[in-house]
């Protein structure tokens, strides 16, 4: 069990006490945000926590192995939170929660450490749900399936091809909506072949830090799940190419079936269903 200092411990017990939240949020790579729930900036161990709207509910500690959930109110917080309007991030988001007091800034306690599970939003409010470190408990063991596609993720370690390989990079053209891209780069891969519609599809868009998925690939027009937020008509991304998962694709488009983790010759009907005249 954790020791907790003496002078926190004092600070708790006194009659006026001045206690502050610091909120810890970062992603693996080094991007971190850090906010307070006071109204003036903290320094704590050699980082700044900025003010910001929020406020959260208690923490619950189960004995069951159940995986303990925190909600965090947020109101007029720009990042990372609304990276979950356009999509959920791919990349786990970490979230550590101190408490301690502001006539002691050497001396805080950890209330919570865990993952951003998903945010809801109402206004300009969003209603982050957390999870502790037991949610990677209830992970299914085995995680690969039975299945007609591929167990794997395209451009993962067990997928073993290099995505930087199929990445192309250029300059769109934006519509109105700011969802259509256009740029005659799309109607080739990085080898500079020509490739049919729908190739794209299914892929991700890169510009600065956001990522966006690929819905659909008409000739030199692909269209985006949801806008990007700071793409503007002129801009330069890049571009990465999708897999559905099957193994007629991994052939075809990549040739690397050889990796391929599917089970493609699965009998579609089920003969214990089979019906006899």
């Amino acid at each position: 069990m954790k020791d907790i200092a003496q002078d926190f411990i004092d600070n708790e017990e006194a009659e006026q006490r001045k206690p502050v939240e610091l909120y810890h949020i970062w992603r693996d790579g080094g991007v971190d945000w850090r906010y307070t729930d006071g109204d003036v900036a903290v320094t704590y161990d050699g980082e700044e926590y900025t003010p910001a709207t929020l406020e959260r509910g208690s923490v619950s500690f189960e004995n069951k192995l159940d995986v303990t959930t925190l909600v965090i109110k947020a109101a007029y917080v720009e990042n990372p939170v609304l990276d979950f309007i356009a999509s959920n991030p791919v990349e786990i988001l970490w979230v550590s929660i101190m408490k301690l007091h502001r006539d002691d800034l050497t001396n805080a306690d950890v209330v919570f450490i865990g993952q951003i599970k998903n945010v809801a939003f109402q206004g300009s409010a969003a209603s982050i749900t957390c999870v502790g470190f037991e949610h990677f408990l209830k992970k299914t063991v085995p995680t690969w399936r039975y299945q007609l596609t591929c167990n794997h993720n395209v451009f993962d370690s067990k997928c073993q091809l290099v995505g930087a390989t199929y990445t192309v990079t250029t300059a769109i053209s934006l519509d109105a909506t700011g969802v259509q891209l256009t740029s005659s780069d799309f109607t080739q891969d990085a080898s500079s072949e020509d490739v049919e519609d729908g190739y794209w599809t299914g892929g991700q868009v890169l510009f600065g830090d956001e990522a966006r998925t690929v819905i659909a690939h008409v000739d030199n027009t692909i269209t985006l799940m949801y806008k990007m937020k700071e793409l503007e008509d002129t801009d330069t991304i890049t571009i990465t190419p999708g897999c559905d998962g099957r193994v007629e694709t991994c052939f075809a488009k990549y040739n690397n079936v050889i990796n391929f983790l599917g089970f493609p010759f699965i009998p579609v009907e089920n003969p214990a269903l089979r019906v006899s005249w």
